[in-house]
């Protein structure tokens, strides 16, 4: 009897993954035709044609290739698992953890995260990727990530989430000579006759904009980027406002301008910082206690830089 060995399911899942025998061999550093070999050894195994090859243009699944990789990806999941809680089991607890972060809060808490939890489980590699959240999200989906850290916005069911901080009012950044930068706080009125700097990533795109339209008013987009700090930048140098909730320490731009955070009077929704992982996959050990140190971690920027 023939057996099927776990790097042929990870080949095969790479495959599915990247819809290309030619992407799974560049991301994997594997020689494509040893890629083939797996997956056609598969296929003659299990009796089944799991891809359609199309010259030049990738592959695609067939439905018996479909539910073929639901099931190795399952597998593959469980012996993830149990390798790092194997290694965990030891004294000295070791492991990898891949975490995923939303890539405007990531500057802001992975690395005092990732900094304070190596001082205790210094055996524990964290592998720290940023990105948009439906990127993270989705990897998680994927098993790419154990963990996440995103905003609680526009997450489906199958995501578990654990609230990391109080709820946060998004807060307008105005340049520090603008005017309304000498207040306390300002209206959304006042704000939506100027030209607006807008952070333009998902979901922060249009939850910024939402809250502007639920009161009747339609913001003028002046300026648009995927980076908080452009956006930061362009508000230091007086080409708008912007919108915010991630609320980075110095008040101090990249390129040395110097803006400020204002309140908004309005009422509107919060959004929260959040830990997810899959409901339906159980954590390993090393993610279970990088879990824990995030939740007895004090997250507060402002007291971060009084620690510092």
């Amino acid at each position: 009897m023939q057996h099927f060995t776990l790097k042929q399911l990870k080949y095969f899942v790479a495959v599915v993954e990247s819809e290309s025998i030619a992407e799974a061999s560049r991301q994997l550093h594997i020689a494509q035709p040893s890629i083939s070999v797996a997956v056609k050894s598969l296929e003659d195994m299990f009796e089944q044609q799991f891809f359609i090859r199309h010259h030049a243009q990738g592959v695609s699944m067939t439905p018996g290739g479909q539910r073929f990789y639901e099931k190795a990806k399952e597998l593959l999941r469980m012996v993830y698992q149990f390798e790092q809680n194997s290694k965990a089991d030891n004294d000295l607890v070791s492991g990898i953890i891949s975490v995923g972060c939303f890539e405007t809060i990531a500057p802001l808490y992975m690395p005092r995260l990732i900094s304070g939890f190596k001082k205790i489980y210094p055996d524990i590699t964290i592998k720290i990727y940023d990105g948009e959240q439906h990127e993270i999200a989705h990897g998680l989906h994927r098993g790419t990530f154990d963990l996440a850290f995103l905003y609680n916005l526009e997450l489906d069911g199958s995501i578990h989430t654990e609230c990391l901080d109080a709820p946060q009012k998004p807060y307008a950044l105005l340049p520090a000579e603008h005017p309304l930068a000498k207040r306390n706080s300002v209206k959304l009125s006042e704000l939506s006759g100027l030209p607006m700097v807008l952070l333009d990533v998902v979901p922060s795109r249009n939850y910024f904009i939402n809250i502007f339209k639920e009161k009747g008013y339609h913001p003028r987009v002046a300026y648009s980027s995927p980076s908080i700090e452009m956006v930061r930048c362009m508000v230091g140098q007086g080409l708008g406002f912007s919108v915010l909730v991630t609320k980075p320490v110095a008040d101090v731009t990249y390129d040395g301008q110097h803006v400020r955070c204002i309140a908004i009077q309005d009422e509107m929704a919060d959004s929260t910082l959040v830990m997810a992982h899959l409901r339906n996959n159980e954590p390993t050990r090393p993610t279970k206690l990088f879990m824990e140190y995030c939740r007895c971690a004090e997250l507060n920027p402002e007291k971060f830089a009084l620690a510092g």
